[in-house]
């Protein structure tokens, strides 16, 4: 009850800060430019566009959103809340990656049409989002500026969507099999193909990676919180 309840209030400040409308202009834009992309390559395009953004959109807004409640003073509260540190990091990346789930499926609804999975294309989205948000969360707790979030989140960036971005221009390597981006371009693109597949590998990259990610995000936000709400009280 605690988690649905802090997952509501998530997604009502991400309403109130314009998230929403963000996430609704930047899927607007990437629709007009895959309706123009010929054919041939719109497949390609739609996946790269996907990962790059609906997907990872979540890593760079999850700083605003951190600094954002910082300078409201919100992590002043934390040390009478309730919720648990997990609790807190579960909401914070699930809300971002139910939006990057809608802006992907309405993006290759409008765009494609036809031939996609839709349902791998979901799930694929919104386990790679969790993964993303959750790194962008540990990073966004260590800056004090959106200026130092965007310094500190520039090597996470690159190491999450270069492999995949080689990967789909045919460089290939079995070390960037490793990074989550990889794995996630190859779901969403085997979806966007309308692939009927398991894909379990694949799978198993991500769920290592969320353990990980959720594992250390749950330690560094839990300090994070309790130093700032101890130093509010």
């Amino acid at each position: 009850m605690r988690l649905l309840n802090a997952l509501k209030n998530d997604i009502r400040f991400q309403i109130k800060y314009g998230f929403y409308f963000l996430y609704a202009f930047f899927s607007a834009v990437y629709i007009a430019v895959l309706l123009i992309i010929p054919r041939e390559y719109k497949s390609i395009t739609a996946s790269l566009i996907i990962l790059t953004d609906p997907a990872m959109l979540g890593l760079f807004f999850m700083g605003g959103i951190w600094l954002l409640e910082k300078g409201e003073g919100l992590h002043g509260f934390w040390s009478v809340s309730p919720l648990r540190p997990v609790e807190y990091v579960w909401s914070k990346s699930v809300s971002l990656a139910i939006l990057s789930t809608v802006s992907a499926d309405l993006i290759v609804l409008s765009a494609m049409r036809t031939g996609v999975n839709l349902v791998l294309l979901s799930f694929s989205v919104f386990l790679g989002a969790v993964v993303f948000n959750l790194m962008g969360l540990m990073a966004a707790s260590f800056a004090r500026s959106v200026n130092h979030y965007m310094i500190i989140v520039l090597l996470p960036a690159v190491l999450l969507s270069m492999p995949p971005v080689l990967t789909a221009f045919g460089i290939t390597h079995p070390l960037l099999e490793i990074f989550p981006g990889t794995a996630l371009w190859h779901l969403i693109n085997l979806s966007v193909h309308g692939s009927r597949s398991i894909h379990g590998r694949m799978w198993m990259n991500l769920l290592i990676w969320l353990g990980i990610a959720l594992f250390l995000a749950d330690k560094r936000i839990g300090a994070a919180l309790e130093s700032e709400g101890g130093g509010g009280t």
